[in-house]
Formats: structure tokens, sequence, C-alpha cells
């Protein structure tokens, strides 16, 4: 067991390396200096050429670019994650300030999916080949197919100015500060509620439909066939036997919505003007912000192995027969 896992985070590392050296070197791709471009791109004047060079020399710009990256990698083995070509603020500061706020609303939607997915794709289960399996199937299947940004554009057109439920944008109204504890609390809970259903719709749906085909078909197996031999009900089934052996490809599943989240708030964060890491990605790419882009490449990738970790663990516990091989 230990073997392996230390097998996957070796393998985790490696793969994280070839990432970060494919964003680099995408990067470098791009023509003129990132430090002038980046400056033009965020609406400030052109500095004059000697300005740029002796920026350049700071940030190592004028090392060819394999020293460059190991330069980066020398600072990262010490924790430094580098400093903003934008507003020369630490990398580690910037991501730091907005991870709490992705974390929230990540969080957020993964309740809403496996809150909502789980017993939509059991009572499909359940109810196989019935209105509700239909039912359910055409809604998972609408919900899966809508781009995103349509998605929050429409939201905010139909609930937000026609219809004024929720706010538009941001993460609090102006004047918060002179709100009381309940009414500051709500506030905020409103200003997430349409973020929160954009991100999740997507995963919801797949989910379910995966939650669904899952348990029909490890209510199909012996073990099932036994219990109905038994006198067992069909839900009593369901819920015995298909959960318990569905539990370990539905963890492997959980093990990669929350990484697949952060990639779906780059846009929900931009389209709802939240504050977050997918907005902050977005800025540091027309910026050119190689330190930012290299910082949340890295977190990213992360986040990745850690969810591939953490489910190992977890159908590893669930399952003896894969704990023992």
């Amino acid at each position: 067991m230990l073997r392996a896992l230390a097998r996957r985070l070796v393998t985790g590392v490696l793969t994280l390396f070839l990432v970060t050296v494919m964003v680099f070197a995408l990067i470098q791709l791009a023509p003129g200096s990132p430090l002038a471009e980046g400056m033009e791109t965020a609406g400030l004047q052109r500095p004059a050429p000697e300005v740029i060079e002796e920026l350049e020399r700071i940030y190592h710009l004028d090392q060819p670019p394999h020293r460059r990256y190991l330069l980066w990698l020398g600072d990262l083995a010490r924790g430094d994650l580098g400093r903003s070509f934008h507003d020369k603020r630490p990398v580690a500061e910037k991501i730091g300030e907005r991870l709490g706020i992705t974390l929230t609303l990540n969080a957020l939607a993964l309740a809403v999916m496996i809150l909502t997915a789980v017993p939509l794709g059991a009572a499909a289960a359940w109810k196989q080949g019935s209105r509700v399996d239909r039912y359910a199937g055409a809604l998972t299947y609408l919900l899966y197919s809508l781009p995103v940004f349509w998605a929050g554009l429409l939201l905010q057109i139909l609930l937000a100015v026609r219809l004024d439920w929720f706010p538009i944008a941001g993460l609090a109204s102006d004047g918060i500060e002179s709100m009381g504890g309940l009414q500051g609390l709500t506030d905020r809970a409103l200003h997430l509620v349409l973020p929160v259903v954009c991100l999740s719709y997507g995963g919801l749906a797949y989910l379910s439909r995966f939650v669904r085909a899952t348990l029909l078909e490890s209510a199909g197996g012996e073990s099932a066939l036994a219990a109905r031999a038994r006198g067992l009900s069909p839900l009593g089934v369901l819920f015995r036997h298909g959960f318990r052996q569905a539990a370990v490809p539905m963890l492997t599943l959980a093990g990669f919505l929350l990484p697949a989240l952060f990639g779906g708030s780059v846009i929900v964060e931009t389209v709802f003007a939240i504050p977050g890491l997918g907005r902050l990605f977005i800025e540091a790419a027309f910026q050119r912000d190689l330190p930012v882009l290299l910082g949340l490449t890295l977190l990213s990738g992360t986040a990745t192995l850690a969810g591939i970790v953490a489910a190992d663990l977890a159908y590893a516990v669930a399952d003896p027969r894969i704990r023992r091989a």
C-alpha cells in the first residue's frame, strides 16, 4: 500500500514538473518582452527601453530560458514562488489573498453536486425505465450540454436583471460594513447563489448519470442476485449492495471533481466578477505574468495530485481487495 502510494507521488511530482515546463515554454513562444507587453495589456504606459532592460535584469529575463527555469526551481525549493511582473508583489501573497474565495466557492459547488446528484441518480436507477428515469435523463443531458459562460449570462439576465432575485456580480453589496451580522451574511449568501449554480450544474449532470449507471451495474451482480433470492426488496438491494459495490468507482470520480471545479471557476469568476484564483489566472495570462501563472499551475497540479492520492486511500479503505492487491 505504502509502496503504491509512493510510486503515485513520484509520478505526480514528475507530472507537475512537466506541466510547469510546458507552461514556461508556451509563455516564451509569445513575441516581445513579457514585461513590456504585459504592462501595455494592463493599460500602463510602456516604459523606456533602459527601464525595461533594468527590469529584465532584475527578473532574470536577460538569461536564457533554461537558466530562468532553473532559477525558478531553485526559488521554489526555498519556498519562494517569486514576485509578480505586474505589481512586484510576492506570488504566494497574491494567491493566498484569493485562495479562500475560490475554495469556498468550490466547496459549496461540490456539496451541491453531491447532495443533488446522488439522490437523483439513485432515484433514476430505482425507477429504471419509468418517467422519473426519462425526465432525469433529459434534464441531466440538457444541463451537461449548456456552456458555462452562456448559462452564467442567462442567469444574470433572468434572475438578477429582470426578476432582481439575486445580485448580478461580486461577493458583497456596497456598504456591507454597515449591515448587521445576519443581514451581511444573507447578502454574501445571495451573491454566491448564481456562481455556485453555474459551477455545479455540469458536474451534477455528469455525476448523476454516473451514479445511475454504476448502481444499475452493481445491483445486477451476483451478490445482488443472491440478496433478491433471499427476499430483499429491489430498493434494499440498491442501497445495501449497489452503493457498497459502487463506492470504488464513485470515490475515483470524486478525486477528480475538485481539480475540475478549479478549471470551471476560471470562467465563472470572470463572468460574475469574483476576485478568486480563476480570475487571477485570466489576469495573469493577459498580462503575461509568468511567475503568477507558474504558481497557479503548480497549485492546480498539486490539488489534482492530492485528489488522486486521497481517492486511492479512500477506495483502498472501502475495498479490502484493493488494499491486499
